[in-house]
This record gives C-alpha cells, structure tokens and sequence, in this order.
C-alpha cells in the first residue's frame, strides 16, 4: 500500500509539472494567470507532501508541513479566480486584496502554529502508521480556512452551472462541463478528506488522488475541448490590439465578450450593459456619433451568423474624431463662406439671416435695446460714371472700412445690396445712444476723407433707431422698414451725392 501510494504521488507531481508547463507556454490571458499559478501552489503542496511521508522526523515531518502550506494556502484561491474570470464574473479588486491579505494571515499562523493554539489547537507527532503524521485539533483560523474553502466551492460551482446554462456555443458547453466535472471530482475527494470518509484518509490525503484525476481530466479539456482557447486567444489577442471598440452580444441580448478599447470607453459595461447596447443602438438608428472622453465613435451592427445559424449580434464602435473633426471645420468654413461678402468682408445677408435672429433674442432677454442702423453709400453712380466700376468697388470698400471702425464690441456690420449696409448691436440704454452713434459715425467719415483724399468724397446716408423689443411678431423687420425711411430721409438731405 505505502509504494502504491508513494507512486500515486509522484504520478501527480509529474502531471502537475507537465500541466503547468503546458499552460505557463500559453500563457495569455487573466484566466490562464490564475489556472497557472493554482498549478503552481498544487505542484509544491503535492512535492512539500511527498517530504512529509518520507520524513524521518518530527522537525522535518513540521518544515515539510509548512513548505505545503505555502502552496495549499492558496490553491482554493487561485481556483476560484481562474473560475470567476473563465465566467465573466467580475471580482472586485478591493475584495481580491482583502482575499489575499487573509490568506496571508492563513499562511503566518501555519508558520508559527508551534507557539500559540489558533491553528492547531494541539498537536502530537506519530510514526504507528505506514506514514508518519501529525495528529492535532482545530484550531480557529484552521475553522476560517476550511469555511473559506468551502465559500470558493459553492461560488466556482455556482458560476460555473450558471455559465453552463447560458452558453449557447455548443463547443463552449462542453468545455465549461469538462471544467465543472474536474472541479467536482476534485470536490469529492476533498469533501472526502475533510470528513474521514473513508479509512485511507487515516493514513493518506486523498485529496491528493482527487488532483492526479483532476489533472486528467482537465488535460481532457486542454487538449480535447482547448480549454485554453489557443484560437481564441489568437483572436481576442488580435482584437484588443484594435482601436476599435468591440462588443459581442447574444442572442438574448447579454454582452459575452468585449475588448479593451470598448472597457476604456465604457468602464461600467460589465455593470451598466443594457445602458450600454441602448445608447448604440439609438446612435446606429439615429445615424449620430457617440462622444466618449473628448473622442466621437461611430458604431456598426453586424450579424454573428456561422452556418446559417444566428449566435448574436456583433457592434464595432470605430474612432471618427478626426473625420468628424475635419467635417466640423469645413462645415464651419463653408457656413463662414456662405455668409461672408466677397468685396468687404462683412456678412452677407445670409449672415444678417443668422446673427439678427441671436442679437433679437439676447436684447429680449437682457432687456437692453436693439440698435437698428440701415446705411447707404452716396454718390456711387457718380464714382461708377467718373472713374471707374473697379473705383466703385474700391470706394464701397472704403465705405465698409469706416462701418467697421465705428463698430463698438457687441455690433455687427451686414453688407445687404450693392451699396447698401445694416449695422446691429445692442446698447445698455437708449438716452442718446443715436447721437452718440452718429456722432461717432461722421468723425470717423471725416477723418477718412482727411487722411485718405481721393478725387471723390466716400459718404453715406444712415438711419439709426435704438429701441427695446417687445417680442411682437414682424418686430424686427418693422425696425428694418424704419431704419430704411430714416436713411433715405438723411439721403434727401444731402442732395449734392444725388448725381
């Protein structure tokens, strides 16, 4: 019986090291991680056992026993992880560090059990049976150590049958049974130990024999159901390093897969996933971009469809900022150009379109007047007759020059006809706004016509009204008709411009 045993166990400790071997060669994602480093902690629990029943001695028998706790402190732990990320389940990190921390806390008991009762509530070293052991009662934190054990079982079998349940890939299903088989075989034996079951237990751990079938059984899924995903791997190796979001969705509408450039758009996705779809699918449906942290995406929807049969559905959410950059600016040139005038560079009446409605609806809601000034050029059919259309043209330029100089910050200037001109703005108050515009006006025409003598006076007729707005309707195209009377009485005035 002792070299049946002894054999058992050292068949497992060369499967273990095949098996870690195997998947510390693929390692490439969260879940291999973690399989991995279980692998690890089994192999030196199983090597630190196989010192304790060689060991001739209690002082080895005892550094033996620490040596496998230093990988069986953690394998339960390890396991679960492996589980949670071969489901999706999402573990907090503050809940993993706290896991951690305990386990440590665990491991330094074991290490100093000697000198207090809380692990080993006593002990004694005995050699009557085939292997020597040490016979001892429980202790408190040994108590919290099985009852964490058992925690993990019941969560990976949970995840693992929910999982199950919802897996529709046929090849997944039969990966995730393999998982569930070797986790319950190796429950078994483990339940078997816990609870002396059977007589062996007396005198060997038999949850070593659960891990040695354990291994078959996963090298079953390794290699028979890949449970390692070499393929997927590949592909989700290759799609992470995409800068397009990619999210894959069921046939029922649950997320089973998304990358990293869709987590670091959506953080909360594995939480808010309906959210989510929901925002997507309205930007597919309304033709719009999604703005996520100063970047505008536009998503694509795609059938999952593999032998005629539908798996789901698969959203592509492509970076566009620059387009949508690039269309914003030239969406912002064409709108200047469309509402610029060519010859004097003031807006056009498409820009008088635009700003008099904004200047209408700011002086209604600041309760400060509108000013309202129509202006028209004298004289130019005698400039046009005399010297010239291209002197026109430069005299109507000149005459937008001083329009713009008299400009305060809050008025706009309109190039509205051939000749003709519309300055709004908005005043604080109406006691002498007119005068002290017009006074303004004609200190800057004069001092034009003194700086820059042409063979020509550059003058114009204007008609400014400063008025606060009631909101009627017509109101601001009555301005414009009042304006224009005022201008063309100014104009009649002025007869030696009428030529």
């Amino acid at each position: 019986m002792r070299d049946i045993l002894l054999s058992i166990q050292y068949t497992s400790i060369i499967g273990l090291f095949i098996e870690s071997w195997v998947i510390f060669r693929r390692l490439k994602n969260s879940p291999l991680r973690y399989l991995f480093l279980s692998c690890i902690a089994i192999l030196l629990n199983n090597v630190a056992y196989l010192l304790q029943l060689l060991s001739t001695s209690q002082e080895s028998y005892i550094t033996a026993l620490k040596i496998s706790y230093l990988g069986r402190t953690w394998i339960t732990l390890f396991l679960v992880l492996f589980t949670a990320d071969l489901c999706n389940i999402a573990v907090p990190r503050l809940l993993k560090n706290f896991l951690v921390f305990i386990h440590l806390g665990i491991y330094v008991s074991v290490l100093t059990f000697q000198k207090h009762t809380l692990y080993y509530s006593w002990f004694y070293f005995s050699t009557e049976r085939i292997f020597p052991k040490l016979v001892h009662g429980d202790g408190i934190i040994h108590h919290i150590y099985m009852l964490l054990q058992a925690t993990y079982i019941i969560s990976g079998f949970a995840w693992l049958f929910v999982a199950w349940h919802k897996e529709k890939n046929s090849a997944k299903k039969k990966r995730l049974m393999t998982v569930i088989v070797s986790f319950f075989i190796e429950c078994f034996f483990f339940t078997v130990q816990t609870f002396k079951l059977v007589s062996i237990t007396q005198d060997y751990e038999v949850t070593m024999i659960g891990y040695v079938i354990g291994i078959v059984v996963m090298f079953i899924a390794l290699f028979r159901y890949d449970l390692l995903g070499a393929k997927e791997i590949a592909r989700d190796f290759l799609i992470d390093r995409l800068s397009e979001g990619i999210i894959a969705v069921d046939t029922n509408g649950y997320i089973q897969y998304f990358n990293k450039p869709a987590k670091e758009m959506y953080p909360n996705i594995d939480i808010n996933s309906s959210q989510v779809l929901a925002e997507i699918k309205e930007a597919i449906q309304n033709g719009s971009g999604i703005s996520v942290n100063n970047k505008i995406y536009t998503a694509e929807e795609n059938n999952l469809i593999l032998k005629e049969k539908n798996f789901g559905k698969l959203y592509a959410l492509i970076d566009a900022t620059e387009h949508y950059e690039r269309f914003r600016k030239e969406k912002d040139i064409l709108q200047r150009e469309l509402r610029i005038d060519p010859l004097t560079g003031l807006y056009n009446r498409k820009g008088m379109e635009y700003f008099s409605n904004r200047l209408c609806n700011e002086a209604l809601k600041s309760g400060k007047p509108l000013l309202v000034c129509i202006c028209d050029m004298n004289g130019l059919k005698h400039i046009n007759d005399n010297f010239g259309h291209d002197e026109g043209d430069k005299a109507i330029r000149k005459i937008s020059e001083i329009i713009q100089a008299s400009l305060t910050n809050n008025d706009i200037a309109f190039r509205i006809g051939g000749d003709e001109f519309l300055i709004l703005g908005i005043r604080d108050n109406e006691n002498q706004a007119v005068d002290i515009f017009c006074e303004n006006l004609e200190s800057i025409i004069n001092a034009s016509n003194k700086t820059q003598p042409l063979p020509y006076k550059v003058d114009m007729s204007y008609g400014p009204i400063v008025k606060k707005l009631s909101g009627t309707q017509n109101e601001f195209s009555d301005l414009l008709k009042k304006s224009d009377t005022l201008m063309y009485e100014m104009k009649k005035s002025r007869d030696e411009h009428r030529r």
